[in-house]
Formats: structure tokens, sequence, C-alpha cells
């Protein structure tokens, strides 16, 4: 399959303020969501390198990490799902649920004013999505 992989970009915001254990922690799992869930995001499923060896295949777009305040999270939430955007977003509750059904529960007794976002991935043309992010810095 041809594609340009410059077409497309995914994009992965985290809480400043989060530690580096937090961090990883919202990001495998929104990173899960995101490969699971974002459409054709994903490169080659098995890569064979000349020794027989089998390599799973990672995305076929770039994917960068980034950093913000709460607030701006939120306010990239907002304006991704008001644009048609993939987003996958990483709310209190998950940190303060432990299984699925225990956040489904707590999500499903949230209002949207009170939600407090720790993390985002968000996916699509690269264009929309450097509007929304460009200005923001590299997680380090």
């Amino acid at each position: 399959m041809t594609y340009d992989y410059r077409e497309k970009k995914i994009v992965a915001v985290l809480n400043e303020e989060l530690t580096s254990g937090q961090a990883l922690n919202a990001l495998g799992h929104i990173a899960v969501s995101a490969g699971r869930y974002a459409g054709d995001i994903m490169g080659k499923e098995k890569i064979i390198d000349t020794d027989g060896n089998v390599h799973t295949g990672i995305s076929r777009y770039p994917f960068i990490v980034l950093k913000a305040s709460k607030e701006r999270i939120k306010q990239i939430v907002k304006a991704g799902k008001e644009k048609g955007l993939f987003v996958v977003d990483y709310p209190q509750e998950m940190f303060d649920t432990g299984p699925d059904d225990e956040l489904v529960v707590a999500l499903s007794k949230a209002k949207e004013p009170d939600i407090i976002y720790h993390g985002i991935i968000i996916v699509g043309p690269t264009k929309e999505i450097s509007k929304l992010t460009g200005d923001l810095k590299l997680w380090r």
C-alpha cells in the first residue's frame, strides 16, 4: 500500500505536572487504545528480517509526545472532538479507578466541565493536528 507518511500525525499530549510513572502509565493506556481504534494508523502487522525473525509492526505515521497544562489539554480534547478528529483522552478517573467497570461507572457520573484530563492522543491530518498542538513543547 502506498501512502504519504506525512499526511497524518499522531500526537500525545501529557499533563506537565505528572510524574514520569504517571505519564508513562497514561501514555501506555491511550496508545493501546489509539492503536486498536484509530483506523488505518498501523503499519505492517509483521516484518520479517533476513534471519526469519518476526518483528511486530508499528505506527505508519509520526507519533510525537508533547506536554501541556491540564487546562490546555482540556481545550485540545474539546477542539479535537469538535473537528471530528480521533481522540483518546485520559481523565482523572483513570487514576482513581481499577477495573474497567469502575471507570465506566465513574465516567458515567462525571460532568464534562468537572473532568480533569491528564493526557490525550489525537490523530488526524497533519495540518489540523499541528494547528491544535504546534506551539507545545516536547515531553522531556
